[in-house]
């Protein structure tokens, strides 16, 4: 983590990449002439490759071959080959059963098994068509005006309609954050809609699996409409908050450390931010091998500023990488980890943080970052304290511009830093929280994802957007409910 109080001068640092000397994963170059260290997980030991096994004749002088060759030796080496090819046969055959017996939402699967989905699947109108119902997820949203819930019509295709609030039951809420991942709602209240005078709605009528699924086209005939938060986010209930580069225990308890094995223990690899109970954040690149998609390998540890001093660990049950991750361009570059067990928001060192709303905007102001990346680019660790730091947003066509990232800036990304340098992320940040306060509550709107450098000059911080994902998150906490990991 880069950077420094307002009223201190940032430290001095090099801009040169971790390199392989210190076990750091190998970089990819970005097309369009850019170059410079990006952001990586902090891996300061290589996983142990694969063990080979190979066969060998017991004839110690003798390799066996598959050539042609004649009388008794000919025959051994035939048989001996055909074997090898059935086995291999036999092998591909079971891991492929196995697959597909494995869970829709298992990250040991990920990167073999998706969803299978027709390509003309039409979303949101109440029939599954592909085979996890994902077409059916995903088809809610809060708005950010007064967090009115909306519900796409079965029948229009992207009609949100809001739901109705005159005799409904007061187990829908809880029922409605139950099914988007959240253990019970938070907060239910009644609103007015100006903007709908048909007075369309939805009512509940029956129990099914998906949200849309359970609501019927209505007229709501007193105009009030249900506005709904699952959650207490964004909240920081400790009153220890004070300024300087290191955190407080309590100012940013959304912030979790993902531990991987290297050796006999485990070290932080990443970032993340609690969204609920079972549900974290955090970027694809931090998954960087299919080997790492095993839940069990990972670790996270929530409410704490010291890597020294670990305690609130939670394990994992599943990963979920976002399907279009480019790792050349680091597009999409956004997962979600799901947790074993929920971690309980009672105290003040662990809270969500909150997901921004359909029409929030993060356009310009101040906004933070911490994380425990490194404070120095050329350091062979990361920070063992929790860091923090300000930074400004920077407009997409500002960081588009040649001198700075030259076009590589997509929709899904955005940007924050300093144009001058000085205050950024560095490597171990990655997947960490960019958080803005909006009408007094913090809400995430990045994910630390990459950059050219640490800190330099025309070269600010690139963070995944998370207004342009709110669907597939709703999505996946949704169809997530409903599968556990073996």
């Amino acid at each position: 983590m880069e950077g420094h109080h307002q009223n201190t001068p940032p430290p001095p640092y090099g801009n040169l990449p971790f390199n392989l000397v210190h076990g750091a994963v190998p970089v990819h170059h970005r097309p369009g002439g850019s170059q410079g260290m990006v952001y990586q997980p902090y891996m300061p030991q290589a996983a142990p490759s694969v063990p080979a096994y190979v066969f060998q004749h017991p004839n110690p002088v003798s390799k066996v071959s598959c050539l042609p060759s004649f009388g008794r030796r000919f025959r051994i080496v035939a048989i001996i080959c055909i074997l090898v090819v059935i086995a291999v046969i036999i092998g591909l055959l079971v891991a492929y059963k196995l697959n597909l017996l494995d869970s829709p939402l298992s990250s040991s699967s990920y990167m073999k098994v998706r969803e299978k989905c027709p390509g003309n699947q039409t979303r949101c109108n109440g029939i599954k068509e592909c085979s996890w119902g994902g077409d059916e997820m995903g088809c809610v949203r809060f708005r950010w005006d007064n967090s009115l819930l909306e519900v796409m019509s079965r029948t229009q295709e992207d009609r949100w309609l809001p739901v109705c609030a005159q005799g409904l039951s007061p187990l829908f809420p809880d029922l409605v954050c139950n099914k988007l991942g959240f253990d019970q709602s938070f907060k239910a209240d009644a609103v007015s809609v100006p903007d709908n005078p048909s007075n369309l709605g939805l009512v509940y009528a029956r129990n099914m699996d998906t949200i849309q699924g359970s609501m019927d086209s209505s007229s709501c005939s007193n105009g009030q409409y249900l506005a709904l938060s699952c959650t207490d986010c964004g909240q920081r209930k400790s009153s220890r908050i004070i300024g300087g580069t290191a955190a407080e225990l309590g100012k940013w308890p959304w912030q979790i450390s993902l531990h991987y094995p290297s050796g006999l223990s485990t070290v932080h690899v990443c970032g993340g931010t609690l969204i609920a109970p079972r549900w974290v954040l955090t970027a694809a690149h931090c998954f960087f091998e299919s080997t790492q998609y095993t839940p069990a390998n990972w670790q996270v540890y929530a409410g704490i500023i010291n890597q020294n001093k670990l305690n609130n660990r939670a394990d994992v049950a599943d990963i979920i990488v976002h399907d279009s991750y480019d790792d050349k361009t680091h597009d999409y570059d956004i997962a979600l980890i799901k947790l074993k067990n929920p971690y309980s928001f009672m105290g003040a060192n662990i809270q969500p943080a909150c997901l921004p709303m359909t029409g929030q905007n993060f356009l310009q102001g101040q906004c933070w970052i911490s994380g425990f990346g490194k404070t120095n680019p050329d350091s062979k660790d990361t920070s063992p304290i929790l860091m923090e730091t300000e930074v400004n947003l920077i407009s997409t066509s500002d960081c588009n511009r040649r001198s700075v990232y030259n076009g590589d800036i997509t929709d899904r990304m955005m940007c924050a830093g300093y144009m001058q340098g000085g205050k950024d992320a560095c490597q171990g940040d990655s997947g960490g929280p960019l958080v803005c306060e909006q009408k007094g509550q913090w809400f995430l709107a990045g994910v630390t994802s990459w950059g050219e450098g640490c800190g330099a000059k025309n070269k600010p911080g690139v963070y995944t957007k998370i207004t342009e994902f709110l669907t597939w998150i709703h999505a996946k906490m949704e169809l997530g409910r409903s599968f556990t990991s073996s």
